[in-house]
């Protein structure tokens, strides 16, 4: 049923999962979807769903009333009720009927709005929307949506899934996993969550994280305090189907601490790099104790990269280059092209050299990627796309293999060569050069260095 769900789509169905759990229902329920809805939307897709008008607070109110909670408390129970199944058939049907490609939350929503049997329906009448005037406008922009050409051609729904067993080669991430599961027997626990990984690297002093963090008062006695006061571990499940060693929010944690090393070029997972995963992830027990003790995320992400590195890693500052450089275009996502601006952009290193040499300029690069891509109306947090993702993780595995202390713009260079129908390849064959020429002109600036 899911298959052609987008990623905002489950994200909906995993918070109304959470607010099942939190509310503690026995089931899933058509309110729990509208509860997921409004808590993700945002700005002008608030406003075309009649959202804005509701409180989430009242909201959450109301539908806590509309089933008996459950004394047992037992995450694991939690399943979709045959109203949310229907809701949930409905917005098949929709997909099909307005020949969308893809399954959007407005679907979802305007499911909601067209089953008025539904419990989500009974409350949304609660509140004053004109959903005479909203049910029409949906069904015009997801009709039109089939027409629409992508606004980036790289951009794809699914993205790059991490073996799990990639962690377990990363020593550091072995040492904080076997001492985090030492800590499960202690309190009856089977599925290690995000609050062992954080109290496994509080516990090691010779982490570069664990003295940064004992500067915010974050200690192995202060987190166990906060820890101690959680009665329940409902923070860490959000898909409570899957039957695997970690929690979910674990297991997005490690996933996010993968692409942290990659975005800030490390050639390996290192504690902190963890502890920022959880971060970023936004969610569990630790973020939930480390969000109350860290003010601002920004600066403790900044404090730890200078921790931890003498300069900012060249790697780290192509990307950051790249995402203005995609706020400046006007454009949600980067994808390969964008990362070429990054390394045009940063004006130095290895790669910078090599497409010197071979006569490439930002400028007319930044020409080039604006033929390509459509400009968007309202730009989001940018996201990379699926053959950026491909870039970093060739990479990621090339500066391993050849044993770099960190990875560096020509391995990202490399990783562009490596994927020749990526958009990059497409302005830089447009500009004159090929896959050839820039390997060549990487071996030659570094010397005779890395055998490619």
């Amino acid at each position: 049923m899911f298959e052609k769900f987008t990623k905002k789509a489950i994200d909906v169905l995993l918070s109304a999962q959470n607010y099942a759990v939190e509310l503690n229902h026995q089931k899933v329920s058509s309110e729990h979807i509208l509860l997921g809805l409004k808590e993700l939307s945002k700005g002008v897709q608030e406003k075309i769903l009649g959202f804005n008008k509701i409180d989430i607070q009242e909201l959450k109110t109301l539908v806590a009333y509309c089933q008996v909670q459950n004394e047992n408390n037992n995450t694991k129970d939690i399943f979709f009720s045959i109203e949310a199944r229907s809701i949930l058939k409905k917005t098949v049907e929709l997909t099909k009927e307005l020949n969308s490609k893809f399954t959007m939350p407005q679907h979802l929503a305007l499911a909601i709005y067209t089953t008025k049997d539904s419990n989500a329906y009974k409350i949304l009448r609660q509140f004053n929307i004109d959903e005479e005037k909203i049910i029409p406008n949906l069904k015009r922009i997801l009709d039109k949506s089939s027409d629409i050409k992508p606004l980036h051609p790289e951009l794809e729904e699914n993205s790059i899934k991490s073996n799990i067993n990639d962690f377990f080669k990363e020593k550091t991430i072995s040492q904080i996993l076997s001492n985090a599961q030492s800590k499960l027997s202690a309190k009856g626990y089977e599925i290690l969550g995000t609050e062992q990984l954080l109290q496994s690297i509080l516990d090691n002093k010779d982490y570069e994280i664990t003295g940064l963090l004992n500067k915010y008062s974050i200690n192995s006695t202060t987190y166990q305090e906060h820890l101690d006061a959680f009665s329940s571990r409902n923070l860490e499940f959000e898909n409570s189907e899957k039957q695997i060693i970690f929690t979910p929010n674990a297991f997005s944690a490690l996933l996010a601490a993968l692409d942290l090393a990659k975005e800030t070029g490390s050639v390996g997972i290192e504690a902190q790099h963890v502890v920022l995963g959880i971060l970023k992830i936004k969610k569990g027990i630790a973020y939930r104790i480390l969000s109350s003790l860290i003010p601002d995320k920004t600066e403790f992400f900044d404090s730890v990269i200078k921790k931890t590195n003498e300069n900012i890693p060249e790697t780290l500052n192509i990307l950051r280059l790249a995402k203005q450089e995609a706020r400046d275009l006007n454009t949600s996502t980067i994808g390969t092209e964008i990362i070429l601006l990054g390394i045009l952009s940063y004006g130095a290193g290895i790669a910078y050299e090599t497409l010197k040499r071979l006569g490439i300029t930002l400028k007319d690069a930044r020409n080039e990627v604006e033929k390509l891509i459509v400009p968007q109306k309202q730009v989001e947090e940018p996201i990379y796309s699926l053959r950026a993702q491909q870039v970093l993780e060739l990479a990621y595995k090339t500066a391993r293999e050849h044993k770099r202390t960190a990875i560096k713009s020509e391995n990202l260079l490399y990783g562009i060569t490596k994927t020749p129908d990526c958009l990059a390849m497409n302005v830089l064959s447009n500009l004159g050069t090929d896959i050839l020429e820039i390997r060549q002109g990487i071996k030659q600036e570094l010397l005779g260095g890395m055998d490619l």
